[in-house]
């Protein structure tokens, strides 16, 4: 059948994909839905891993393959995928349980029957201790600086002053490393998988092959989807999200307060 020379010049309407909820700006949404062809949902054989949104191209074990592979290294280049590498046979050897790029240290398992999250992973594990991606220079750069300059003040300069001033420096010590260590040992919020959608402002994570809440994203250095996440921090070796964000504050306000009580200590301006 001939078309006639005014459908010709017809122009062709783009058709927008519209979603169940009756949206149409949800690109992410469509990009891969759960259980679509060529995606792979975790399952609760996968471990933490089914349980949590951890990113799909992120080892679950530390014994996996391509953790820290010498021969195809990537964008991170070898020193990082060695360094990894190494990390992860230490941790290992702790007996630490993978989740993303962090390692869970304590860990609890809720007894009786599990409750199930609307429309996602049953609560079944509990994080009670987990380091960062970069726990290592938190124990070998910002622990020993903190102990360092502070024992150096506490020995060469702190014995001759009054003991108001001995109270309120070693006060503002203890509670600088207790505020560090609320934020490099406490889950930043990792949020658990959800294959469904439990609100309607929720959207769809393809990384992590998952729903997110407004304010969640997922961050390539975690391998996973943290809730309110605002940025990876190297000195605390671990990222900064809902759950450690007030920890993390008071870490920076106590930082500046201990620099500035020692340099009023050294120049003798506190008696």
């Amino acid at each position: 059948m001939r078309r006639t020379a005014q459908e010709e010049e017809a122009p062709m309407l783009e058709m927008t994909p519209v979603h169940p909820d009756g949206s149409e700006d949800a690109k992410d949404e469509e990009a891969g839905e759960p259980g679509a062809p060529g995606t792979s949902t975790p399952t609760p054989e996968d471990g933490l891993a089914g349980e949590f949104a951890v990113g799909a191209g992120v080892p679950r074990t530390w014994d996996d393959p391509h953790e820290g592979c010498p021969d195809d290294c990537g964008p991170d280049g070898p020193c990082v995928k060695y360094g990894r590498r190494n990390v992860a046979r230490f941790c290992k050897c702790l007996g630490a349980r993978r989740l993303g790029y962090m390692a869970v240290l304590r860990w609890k398992n809720v007894k009786g029957k599990p409750a199930p999250m609307p429309g996602g992973a049953v609560r079944r594990t509990k994080l009670l201790c987990i380091v960062g991606p970069f726990w290592p220079f938190t124990l070998c750069v910002t622990f020993p600086l903190i102990f360092l300059i502070s024992g150096a003040i506490g020995i060469a300069v702190l014995p001759d002053r009054a003991l108001v001033t001995k109270v309120v420096w070693a006060s503002s010590v203890v509670c600088l490393v207790t505020a560090l260590s609320c934020v490099a040992f406490r889950d930043p919020g990792i949020l658990r998988r959800h294959p469904e959608k439990p609100e309607p402002n929720w959207r769809w994570n393809d990384q992590a092959r998952t729903f997110r809440p407004p304010g969640a994203c997922y961050d390539e250095d975690l391998g996973l989807v943290v809730e309110g996440f605002d940025h990876v921090c190297p000195w605390t070796g671990t990222g900064i999200g809902q759950r450690n964000m007030g920890a993390f504050h008071c870490f920076v306000t106590l930082l500046c307060v201990c620099i500035v009580l020692d340099v009023l200590i050294v120049m003798r301006v506190m008696p």
